[in-house]
């Protein structure tokens, strides 16, 4: 019997590595996300957009770029960017999705859209389309006092 050599073997033992880490660093686990979401008691919000969209690339280089937005978002939410075309797996509630996938399974297919869910995976508040500074503002201040809670986001003063 012929013994493969140890350089072969060494490169076949590195590309399962390399295969299994890769497939590993490039899935995004929601399910583990909500599980540390609720130890922070934060809010998620989920970016989404595609490539070649100019309305998905103005929200993210002006209004998701604003400085205020910027510290409201990190104070109280935890920010997933999540760009339809890439290929990267998503995990939510035990199923795994393509990207795409998982936008169609929240009734995700207008971009940009921005979807925030609470502790409990449960979504509040969907905003589609392109939406300014000032408007997007108003929707993290909805969110995070909990005002969805008691009033539509139209009734929100």
């Amino acid at each position: 019997m012929k013994q493969l050599p140890i350089k072969k073997i060494l490169l076949v033992l590195f590309l399962f590595l390399h295969t299994f880490v890769f497939a590993k660093q490039t899935s995004l686990n929601l399910d583990l996300l909500f599980k540390n979401t609720n130890l922070s008691n934060k809010h998620v919000v989920v970016f989404f957009h595609m490539n070649h969209c100019p309305y998905c690339e103005r929200m993210d280089k002006s209004t998701l770029a604003d400085a205020t937005i910027q510290t409201m978002i990190q104070k109280d939410f935890i920010f997933i960017d999540i760009n339809t075309d890439e290929k990267q797996s998503v995990l939510f509630n035990n199923k795994i999705y393509t990207k795409k996938e998982f936008a169609h399974s929240i009734d995700v297919d207008f971009f940009p859209t921005v979807v925030f869910f609470d502790k409990e995976k449960e979504i509040i508040y969907i905003a589609r389309g392109l939406r300014k500074v000032d408007k997007f503002k108003k929707i993290l201040r909805f969110i995070q006092t909990k005002s969805y809670e008691e009033n539509a986001f139209f009734d929100y003063k």
